[in-house]
């Protein structure tokens, strides 16, 4: 294997121990409730659920404001900008 297979490799099974770790100390501070694994964030009707529970003002939740708008795309057409005016001697 080439040092970069192996760099990529090294990374992204660092990433998912991390994340293996990350959702196991999750689910050991929520008390061992198998409820946290029933996450919905739904754009469609801008809702979100944490544990079967429907959260009222999901801005002071950490990273879930940054996903407000994903769900909106611009599809309008800009408007074309105006033609220079040709310099006549």
């Amino acid at each position: 294997m080439t040092n970069v297979k192996k760099t990529y490799f090294s990374v992204a099974g660092g990433l998912l121990a991390l994340g293996i770790i990350l959702a196991v100390l999750g689910f050991a501070a929520s008390g061992f409730n198998p409820a946290v694994f029933q996450t919905q964030i739904d754009l469609r009707s801008n809702s979100i659920n944490f544990g079967g529970v429907e959260v009222d003002d999901p801005s002071g939740i950490p990273f879930v404001n940054l996903l407000e708008n994903l769900g909106e795309i611009d599809l309008a057409a800009p408007e074309a900008p105006s033609a220079p005016r040709a310099y006549v001697k």
